[in-house]
């Protein structure tokens, strides 16, 4: 057995006895002084059972929740924790199952491993932020590392092929549960900004909405070519999320977009003039439908970049003057930064209150960690890329290495590493691609 091949099944009946008869005498306990705490721990224990009798469904579940911006909608703390943090906990809470059942690829494991790092670091050698308290890096790092459980599971080929599919309804579900909740009035389905422009923001904000749309294209677009005899239904979800794209209103992903669209149409342009006429319709449908839907959008690009006077020659809605703040908060502690977490608190009113993280994961990284902190995240990041890249059919290692530009140039503006919509089916596609290709890398090698 080769290091990518699944391992044995694990049972796990004989860990759940002991688990839920422990976690109830606990959840008795604590019922009488904190009663929020028990009901947490009663859903906690709920889903934890659910997820050791079939792991694989509950991992659907947790794909599907991301369609929710759940932290908008129901403000809670509870252990000093909102309900962002509480929802990535049980990420990490509900994939334990599938960890014991299937097994982890451990070279993908490198990235919770620099996070690791970053914590004892933060204790030893950084420059504490005031507000940090002692217990903060190890929450943000327990926030940081749950997503990427989901990219090291030796899932079975079957459900990461069905990861792969989900991926793809993420947005439209989102748009769903958005005319859900206008209905019933929640909150409206589209936003209007202070500069007029109207954004579609479904059951999420219109950023995080945009990060499961770009997600959604782009998986869409590399499978037309992993998975020709999806293509019809590869190019109509294409069209749907770069649709939804578009109606976020969101400038960063099209420009993350634009490396994968360019080798798309390079490759079938390549196959055209290799005589396969029946690619020239979707080539044209495809250029004509990126024009007339830039075209329709380019009023509201106009309207977020260039209507506003900011001191840069683009209005980057704030970040510009946020970057600056950060980098100069880590002057006097450049190589260990001011801790891990520390980059929540930063905000000390000076910028705006949206702002609680730089909306760059180079600078936000730098910020808590340092250049070692910095160095050690994307290296590990990078580590994985090449790992995966190593394993994938040579006809789509084009397609993958724009896919990780575009998200290494989707960094430079926005929360993709710490925020649930971005990341978590960022690795969910990694490791169904990883999974996907596992023969195709023996046969090569060899094993």
């Amino acid at each position: 057995m080769n290091r990518w091949s699944a391992p044995y099944v694990q049972p796990l009946p004989l860990l759940t006895l002991p688990f839920s008869i422990i976690a109830a005498l606990v959840i008795g306990l604590a019922i009488a002084g904190e009663p929020v705490l028990a009901a947490a721990g009663v859903i906690g224990v709920t889903l934890f059972l659910f997820s050791a009798m079939s792991p694989e469904r509950m991992s659907y579940v947790i794909l599907i929740t991301s369609v929710i911006s759940i932290q908008y909608l129901v403000e809670i703390e509870l252990m000093g924790m909102d309900m962002q943090s509480l929802y990535k906990i049980g990420i990490l809470l509900i994939s334990l199952p599938a960890v014991i059942r299937y097994g982890v690829y451990r070279r993908l494991s490198v990235p919770i491993l620099a996070f690791m790092a970053m914590v004892p670091l933060t204790y030893l050698f950084a420059d504490m932020h005031p507000l940090l308290t002692m217990s903060a890096p190890l929450k943000a790092f327990i926030g940081l590392a749950s997503p990427f459980v989901i990219l090291m599971i030796r899932w079975p080929r079957d459900v990461a092929e069905l990861h792969i599919r989900l991926l793809c309804f993420l947005p439209l579900v989102s748009v769903a549960f958005g005319v859900m909740f206008e209905v019933t009035g929640v909150q409206p389905l589209f936003t209007s900004e202070f500069t007029g422009v109207l954004r579609l923001q479904g059951a999420n904000i219109p950023a995080h909405l945009a990060f499961l749309a770009f997600i959604g294209f782009v998986v869409c677009l590399i499978e037309v070519k992993r998975s020709p005899h999806r293509m019809t239904f590869s190019y109509i979800m294409m069209a749907v999320n770069f649709l939804i794209l578009l109606l976020t209103g969101t400038r960063g992903p099209l420009i993350a977009a634009l490396a994968i669209i360019l080798v798309f149409l390079f490759d079938l342009a390549k196959q055209f003039l290799k005589g396969k006429t029946a690619l020239f319709l979707p080539l044209v449908g495809f250029i004509v439908i990126l024009v007339v839907s830039v075209f329709l959008q380019l009023d509201n690009i106009k309207k977020r970049s260039f209507e506003r006077e900011t001191e840069s020659v683009i209005d980057l809605s704030g970040r510009s003057e946020a970057w600056a703040f950060f980098i100069d908060g880590v002057k006097d502690s450049p190589w260990f930064g001011r801790g891990l977490g520390s980059v929540l608190v930063g905000n000390d009113g000076s910028l705006y209150k949206g702002f609680v993280v730089p909306h760059n994961e180079y600078i936000r990284f730098y910020f808590d960690g340092g250049i070692v902190g910095v160095t050690l995240v994307f290296a590990s990041l990078l580590f994985v890329f090449v790992t995966l890249y190593k394993r994938l059919a040579s006809g789509i290692k084009l397609f993958y290495i724009a896919f990780i530009l575009g998200f290494l140039i989707y960094s430079i503006s926005d929360n993709t590493l710490s925020t649930v919509q971005f990341i978590l089916p960022f690795c969910a596609y990694l490791n169904a691609i990883g999974n996907m290709s596992h023969g195709n890398y023996s046969a090569k090698k060899g094993i």
